[in-house]
């Protein structure tokens, strides 16, 4: 019995991440959720009590975020905290890039918040704050810039960009659906962190 109520709960959060990624967060509701999981949407009430609980649950068992070991853990030390910031705003794009229902999330985010966009609000804060953490203690000089804000405005333009590449194709003449285009938004996040380096 245990393992059914299991595998139904586990088939129910798949449905979520399934209907998120291949049809956004306007399409989530419990009789789509139940259909797609094809399961009786009565089960999906006395397993998560609710909507927002079961958004709750997805939020925390899921990997919709790259975590803090992951960025800054790649082996090799850089000479200098722009070039490590470099490296994690780089690797944290292609990551996003890669994850179509955390780019699903976020969107929903920009609209209202929600259970679902709350754990992922939590984990980000969490992720960057110990990102910065790790320049502040390996890397001295960086101590005297503002990392958060050097930060927040660099996530955000990826976020941002990631997101439209969804719906429209290009920014300002920029092919947000190939690679040249995205090597070309890379170049300008060096640049910029270079710039904040040397002012």
């Amino acid at each position: 019995m245990t393992r059914d109520k299991e595998e139904t709960k586990a088939r129910i959060l798949a449905a979520v991440g399934k209907l998120l990624s291949a049809s956004g967060f306007r399409q989530l509701g419990i009789n789509a959720i139940a259909r797609e999981a094809q399961v009786d949407k009565v089960l999906i009430y006395r397993y998560f009590g609710s909507l927002p609980e079961l958004l709750r649950t997805f939020g925390k068992e899921g990997d919709y975020w790259i975590n803090a070991e992951e960025l800054i853990d790649n082996g090799v030390a850089a000479d200098s905290w722009d070039e490590e910031m470099v490296r994690m705003l780089l690797q944290l794009s292609q990551d996003l890039q890669e994850r179509p229902i955390t780019q699903e999330i976020l969107r929903w985010e920009l609209l209202e918040g929600n259970e679902l966009t709350e754990e992922l609000a939590q984990i980000r804060e969490q992720t960057a704050i110990a990102c910065l953490d790790y320049l502040r203690q390996n890397y001295p000089t960086s101590q005297n810039r503002d990392l958060p804000a050097i930060g927040a405005v660099l996530i955000a333009g990826i976020v941002y960009l990631t997101l439209r590449s969804r719906t429209y194709p290009s920014f300002l003449g920029i092919d947000l659906t190939s690679p040249t285009g995205w090597q070309r938004i890379e170049a300008a996040i060096r640049a910029m962190v270079q710039i904040k380096n040397e002012g």
